[in-house]
């Protein structure tokens, strides 16, 4: 795929991951009260609107503008991959995507307001609250390991000489 194209995808991919992060953010502050959970609407997850200002976990809780910086480095580094590399998967171009538009979601949410606003929990076991900036860092990742696992095939030197992955 030319880089235009990769770059193009990457970029629609990322811009429609922070959109949706950003509108389902705002319908969860103006929908959900702070703090409870209503009951499952689909029996399988929550709803409990929480200002989570640390990460995952509650990892590093109350060092916001720290994952921003944090954010800020990830998204450098994709956006060199993305540049530096001359060809590319369509499998790498949507994890990219994923990553940098789940990261830059979280960032604005910590910039502006000092924490992240989670929403979505799972019912059936027990995990930390979560949003739609979360669910694209996730799958990006997982998708990325998709790639490096079953795509990527490294020479004697370690560099990729798979097709696309010059």
């Amino acid at each position: 795929m030319s880089r235009r194209t990769s770059l193009c995808i990457f970029a629609a991919i990322a811009v429609a991951a922070i959109v949706l992060d950003r509108l389902s953010k705002a319908w969860a502050v103006a929908a959900l009260p702070q703090g409870t959970a209503p009951g499952p609407p689909l029996g399988l997850v929550r709803l409990p609107m929480v200002h989570n200002t640390g990460a995952a976990f509650s990892i590093g809780d109350g060092f916001p503008l720290f994952f921003v910086g944090v954010a800020a480095v990830i998204c450098v580094a994709i956006a060199a991959f993305m540049l530096l590399v001359r060809e590319h998967r369509m499998l790498d171009v949507i994890a990219a995507g994923l990553v940098f538009g789940g990261a830059v979601g979280n960032a604005i949410d910590r910039v502006l307001h000092q924490y992240v606003v989670d929403f979505f929990e799972f019912t059936f076991f027990s995990f930390p609250v979560f949003n739609v900036a979360d669910i694209c860092i996730t799958c990006g990742v997982a998708l990325f390991m998709v790639y490096v696992v079953f795509f990527m095939d490294l020479g004697s030197d370690g560099q990729d000489i798979s097709e696309g992955g010059r």
